[in-house]
């Protein structure tokens, strides 16, 4: 992945909301859909995490693929600097827009997917580079997001405005100004019959809601006839007095699932207030949620996890929420505590449906057991041995005898075996340990249909009579992913008797140990 420095934190402004979800490990990504035609709507219900290079190579294709995230949040357009009225993707004059991004686009647009572009981000809000932060004339603000939507057919538009934007001096009427052109936007595409939707992406309080930078840009949109896809929230950096306490060492971390929780249903009831008119279920069908995989800018103290995920995705379903995102798909990709890389987007990667569609989740708690052995031994009793002269080698068959691993941690497992000298007790005469062999086999056992081929067993290596089981040595062992299940184990036993034996009836003792 190509090394980012611009993160997606926020200014002390923002606060943040989690979520809750379902998912068994190992959800696999959704099959590959039919191909998306250019101006096609982003589905209702999306997980569209945030793809970020600030030095745009075109890797939008590869990272869809190894992800499984068929749509992606593209960040960020800003102008280059203050008092400009055209976007360049990240701000930078050699990310223009039409050439940057257009393959990547086209080729996910071809797998089913799609793609849509985020305006603005953290840093615009301090720098001055957000494009309705730049831009002062409305019509050119709305011809600039007309340019950007006609180049690429994009169908939603994504508006991150943070920090400084929603504060500093001259925010107000930016705030109106942006809302203004949206609305132009609007008409312009309901008379050249496109889609185009707009969301909004804000900082948030865990339990509280939204600031009150936030509730002026909303309350501006609404006063100014703009129609809303929805708002997003972001559910990390919550800047509040759990985070703080938890990074001075005074308290316990967040618990980020139950935090996005609280958000989101602080949000709802805002978005309440704003539109009277929609239904409860409209009302959950505008809110969209943006985690952020691993520790936020508090660290250890905001730190989500897979099973956070899990949490968020069964209460997005529950909900019939508007989106899943995160920030972001290069972080995804590096395996953040613990986590496999891209586990977060093939948890979030089934939510993504249509308004034709129903979902619901499925739910099992599978508790790990112990690791066992079962072995009803019988003695073992070779061929008698007539001396004559000669070093001798009798054999036989010890019984089978079964591991089972039901531990579910992939730490593997060895079972050894070791032999006592045999002695006849009449004169107390010895055979050495060591001329008791073993030639061992194991299988997996039956029933293990659904473990698929993974799961395996290793025999041991044979242990010839003379070097033989005077020493502990492994009958069979199974390592890694593959070590969990039941196995079948066995051996046949090789007795090396001298030449120059006493004779007599002896008897040793084999000991198994499974480790």
């Amino acid at each position: 992945m190509t090394n980012f420095r611009t993160r997606r934190s926020r200014t002390a402004l923002g606060a943040g909301v989690a979520i809750a979800g379902l998912a068994l490990a190992g959800i696999a990504a959704p099959a590959q859909a039919a191909p998306t035609e250019a101006g096609d709507p982003i589905p209702p219900h999306v997980f569209a995490p945030y793809f970020f290079n600030d030095n745009p190579t075109d890797e939008l294709f590869e990272v869809s693929q190894e992800s499984g995230a068929q749509y992606m949040t593209l960040a960020f357009l800003e102008t280059l600097q203050p008092g400009d009225c055209t976007v360049y993707w990240n701000g930078r004059s050699d990310s223009p827009i039409g050439p940057t991004y257009s393959d990547g686009i086209e080729a996910i647009r071809a797998a089913g997917g799609d793609v849509f572009p985020s305006f603005g981000g953290a840093r615009t809000g301090s720098n001055g580079t957000e494009l309705a932060d730049s831009c002062t004339d409305v019509n050119a603000i709305a011809r600039e997001f007309i340019r950007v939507i006609e180049a690429y057919d994009f169908t939603r538009i994504d508006l991150d405005i943070e920090g400084g934007s929603l504060t500093k001096p001259g925010a107000d009427a930016a705030i109106d100004r942006r809302n203004q052109a949206i609305k132009i936007v609007q008409d312009w595409a309901a008379d050249e019959g496109r889609t185009v939707e707009f969301v909004y992406t804000q900082p948030t309080y865990a339990s509280e809601g939204l600031n009150a930078g936030s509730m002026k840009l909303l309350r501006s949109a609404v006063e100014h006839d703009v129609e809303l896809a929805g708002v997003n929230i972001m559910t990390f950096d919550y800047y509040d007095a759990v985070s703080n306490a938890c990074r001075r060492g005074d308290g316990p971390p967040h618990d980020m699932a139950a935090s996005t929780i609280s958000a989101g249903t602080a949000l709802h009831g805002i978005l309440a207030d704003l539109y009277p008119d929609k239904s409860d279920s409209e009302l959950w069908g505008m809110i969209g949620i943006i985690e952020m995989p691993g520790n936020s800018d508090f660290g250890p103290c905001e730190a989500f996890s897979t099973e956070d995920a899990v949490k968020v995705l069964n209460w997005a379903i529950q909900k019939d929420i508007l989106a899943l995102s995160f920030w972001v798909l290069q972080r995804d990709a590096r395996g953040l505590n613990g986590a496999e890389p891209y586990q977060f987007s093939r948890i979030f990667a089934p939510f993504t449906h249509g308004d034709n569609e129903a979902q619901t989740t499925v739910t099992t708690t599978v508790k790990a057991g112990p690791l066992s052995l079962e072995a009803d031994l019988a003695p073992v009793v070779l061929p008698d041995v007539t001396l004559d002269g000669t070093d001798q080698v009798v054999s036989g068959a010890l019984g089978q005898v079964t591991v089972v691993d039901a531990r579910g941690t992939g730490a593997g497992w060895s079972l050894t075996g070791q032999a006592s000298d045999l002695r006849a007790p009449a004169g107390d005469h010895v055979l050495d340990a060591a001329n008791l062999g073993w030639r061992p086999a194991a299988s997996v056992a039956a029933g293990g249909d659904l473990a698929g081929d993974d799961v395996a067993v290793s025999a041991g290596e044979d242990q010839p009579p003379g070097s033989g089981l005077d020493e502990a040595s492994t009958l069979c062992s199974a390592t890694g992913a593959g070590s969990g299940g039941s196995f079948d184990c066995s051996a046949d036993l090789d007795l090396g008797v001298p030449s120059n034996t006493t004779p007599g009836t002896y008897t040793g003792v084999l000991t198994l140990t499974l480790i």
